[in-house]
């Protein structure tokens, strides 16, 4: 398609390379492909004959795999929140945190089927420490969670609710441990050991 719609050229009127990888420059193409295309990428006339219509699909950006965490009624993040809340837990995953999970995803290139993995990633130890952690109530995912830059939150003090901790953060601009009521994801030596032994049985 791209051949065919912007052969090279020369001179004051010539048309610059598009960036072949960006998704936006592909589904244009895409939606201009004719059957001669689908001949000259390979595919028989004979076969290409039997297609009364043409439908191109196009990627996925970082709002459609926002989209996929949360819409469905069996979405990813509904899936995690049940399985906190057999422990009577809450899950709260932040805007920031969807959009850092779908961006990492996008930057992948693995599409929708790379998020479990990224989140399945992100609470692993999360998932291992809180049956043990009566007094937790929720568990809080933001973007430098998802990133790596710490661990979930875990807010454990019943007036600690997650209006309460977004509130001491964003007007006191401290750090988690300075926070009453709210810590970080921590495995002791003897917890990482039996983490680490658990992952090995799944691998």
């Amino acid at each position: 398609v791209n051949r065919r719609m912007d052969a090279a050229s020369i001179g004051f009127g010539a048309r610059m390379k598009k960036a072949l990888d960006d998704h936006e420059v592909q589904g244009q193409y895409f939606d201009s492909a004719i059957p001669k295309d689908l001949i000259d990428y390979g595919m028989i006339p004979e076969f290409i004959g039997r297609f009364p219509v043409i439908v191109s699909t196009k990627g996925l950006d970082v709002a459609n795999l926002v989209d996929i965490l949360t819409v469905p009624k069996n979405s990813l993040v509904k899936q995690y929140r049940y399985l906190f809340a057999m422990n009577d837990v809450d899950l709260h995953v932040t805007d920031c945190g969807l959009a850092e999970i779908a961006k990492i995803a996008f930057g992948r290139g693995s599409g929708a089927r790379g998020l479990r993995s990224i989140t399945e990633n992100v609470l692993m130890e999360t998932m291992f420490v809180v049956p043990s952690m009566p007094d937790v109530h929720t568990v809080y995912l933001d973007a430098a969670a998802v990133r790596g830059d710490r661990k979930p939150i875990l807010l454990k003090d019943k007036d600690m609710t997650v209006e309460r901790y977004e509130e001491i953060v964003r007007d006191g601009n401290c750090a988690v441990e300075d926070i009453e009521g709210a810590e970080t994801v921590y495995l002791d030596p003897e917890e990482r050991e039996a983490f680490s032994f658990g992952e090995q049985r799944a691998a």
